[in-house]
């Protein structure tokens, strides 16, 4: 099986596994089976190594509270309405509070239509799986907010003048 291209974020992954003591154990006894034979001055410079990357304590032992403080200086504070999108654009999760669903809402009705573009429901339900797996949550959010106005029969939908 081919192993799978990195993403930007894996070195995250790679911490938090770190600081898991089962998972540590488990990649020691993997590491220990696949190379035993290091030469002391091999072993010597490898901890070196390790301590200087900030894995190892001057005493020889993780820094596990060190990878725990490198894991939360890594978080990326996201602002906006990328609090609730993934790095392809699509919603992630619902923000919680009225407001914050009002700013996602309006933002995605920015982007999924002119002001005086009148579009039928089955290409404005294919314009919503941009955003969503569940495109028909969407669009009865952005017709509930006001966002989109329908027909009455539900045939064609437009942005609401703001």
């Amino acid at each position: 099986m081919d192993a799978a291209e990195p993403t930007p974020e894996a070195w995250r992954a790679v911490l938090a596994a770190l600081v898991n003591p089962r998972l540590r154990r488990t990649l020691a006894e993997i590491i220990v089976e696949a190379d035993p034979e290091l030469s002391a001055p091999e072993r010597r410079d490898a901890r070196r190594i390790l301590m200087q990357s900030g894995l190892l304590t001057p005493a020889q032992q993780l820094d596990e509270p060190g990878l725990r403080s490198m894991l939360k200086q890594g978080r990326i504070e996201k602002e906006g309405v990328d609090r609730w999108l993934r790095a392809d654009g699509r919603i992630d999760h619902w923000p919680k509070s009225a407001e914050d669903r009002l700013e996602l809402l309006t933002w995605i009705a920015e982007r999924l239509m002119g002001t005086e573009e009148v579009l039928a429901e089955k290409p404005f339900t294919q314009k919503l799986f941009a955003f969503t797996t569940d495109p028909n949550t969407l669009r009865r959010a952005l017709v509930d907010a006001g966002l989109v106005v329908r027909n009455a029969d539900g045939t064609d939908y437009r942005r609401a003048a703001r």
